[in-house]
């Protein structure tokens, strides 16, 4: 994938992935800290993460065709970059690391299910994708012999 389908890709992504920081966000505000209340900034946050989470897809990024082993290799190396990133963002300059472990933990957790949740969801689309052109492909091919 290159190019502009590349673009089109990350921008899917990019919503998928903002769409499911919104949920994990609501979902563990609501079981671990149901009290706090939060300002406006609060609606940029989401944004923020789905762009540290989209800019690993340059891993991703080929003029051929991977191999299975390249591509199970490079989506491993994006999901450590991702997950980098994003908690590095969310806990930067917090000096008590250690009283946050299980946020950590629930975060990284979190991470990880949006990262498959995207994987699956970008499948999907790349299928059904697939088997459209197959079926269009078919058709020409039947009008080009009659």
């Amino acid at each position: 994938m290159h190019g502009k389908e590349f673009i089109l890709a990350c921008l899917r992504s990019f919503f998928a992935i903002v769409t499911l920081v919104n949920v994990a966000v609501f979902v563990l505000g609501f079981t671990m800290d149901p009290e706090r209340l939060f300002g406006y900034e609060v609606f940029l946050m989401p944004l923020i993460y789905g762009a540290l989470g989209i800019l690993p897809n340059i891993v991703m990024y080929s003029k051929r065709e991977l191999k299975i082993r390249e591509l199970l290799v490079r989506k491993a190396i994006q999901l450590v970059l991702i997950e980098g990133l994003v908690l590095f963002a969310v806990f930067y300059g917090d000096k008590n690391m250690g009283d946050h472990i299980p946020s950590i933990i629930s975060i990284g957790v979190c991470i990880f299910l949006i990262y498959v949740i995207v994987n699956v969801i970008d499948w999907f689309q790349n299928y059904n994708l697939a088997k459209h052109m197959t079926k269009d492909l078919l058709e020409f091919q039947k009008n080009v012999k009659e």
